[in-house]
């Protein structure tokens, strides 16, 4: 099925009640995403780097209740949230381009290593300049969407109600806020991001990015480099 949104569709926003309804925080939850153009590397054409801001609010395995026939355990840093994984999706429509069938979709993740609890990281993620201007895409994808996993669990985007979680909402476009569509986007999206595999990429394998003048705000923390594998 083709991807397809409805403006008139989705233009219900969360209303207070229904984020009353959100059961608890996120253990980690996306605070802002922001798209600038950049120049890095002397190359020519201008890319996009995009940030994502993360917030650590709760180490999630000390609200385990622990299992008593599994006997005495490692005791739980409750300050730390480790293993965040961070997985960014961006939607195209090209210039020129009107049917669904030509939306250009990239996705790249990066896990981060901890976070301190009640502090805020950011990762940035980078689409080459060169595939910007071949691929005739804007400045900022026309959609998009993050999603969370901490220590392999995936942090809900949506309620049971089929709205936002309240502290999540930042990690969706706009045109995402009913769960519907965005199922119909995700499933698109699954189908669609391996004709461009590695072309979006986490800030560590951007050798380039070390010229780059970051923003100021939050700081990088450090990763699991999934890159590397073990010897």
């Amino acid at each position: 099925m083709a991807f397809s949104l409805s403006v008139a569709g989705l233009s219900g926003q969360a209303t207070k009640g229904e984020a009353g309804a959100a059961s608890g925080k996120s253990a980690v939850n996306v605070r802002s995403i922001h798209f600038d153009p950049v120049k890095i590397g002397g190359q020519q054409n201008p890319w996009i780097r995009t940030q994502v801001e993360l917030h650590a609010n709760f180490n999630p395995e000390a609200k385990a209740v622990p299992d008593a026939a599994a006997g005495a355990k490692k005791p739980v840093n409750k300050q730390w949230v480790d293993k965040v994984k961070v997985t960014l999706t961006q939607i195209f429509k090209p210039i020129g381009t009107t049917a669904a069938a030509e939306f250009a979709y990239y996705r790249s993740s990066a896990t981060v290593l901890t976070m301190e609890v009640n502090t805020d990281r950011s990762v940035y993620f980078y689409l080459p300049g060169d595939i910007v201007k071949r691929d005739r895409l804007k400045m900022q994808p026309d959609y998009y969407y993050v999603q969370l996993e901490v220590g392999g669990t995936e942090q809900p985007l949506f309620t049971e109600a089929g709205r936002p979680t309240p502290d999540m909402m930042p990690a969706l476009h706009k045109m995402f806020l009913d769960k519907a569509a965005f199922d119909v986007a995700r499933s698109e999206a699954d189908r669609a991001v391996n004709a461009n595999n590695g072309m979006l990429r986490p800030q560590y394998l951007v050798p380039y990015a070390i010229f780059d003048s970051l923003p100021q705000g939050s700081p990088s923390p450090e990763f699991i480099r999934e890159d590397v594998s073990a010897r």
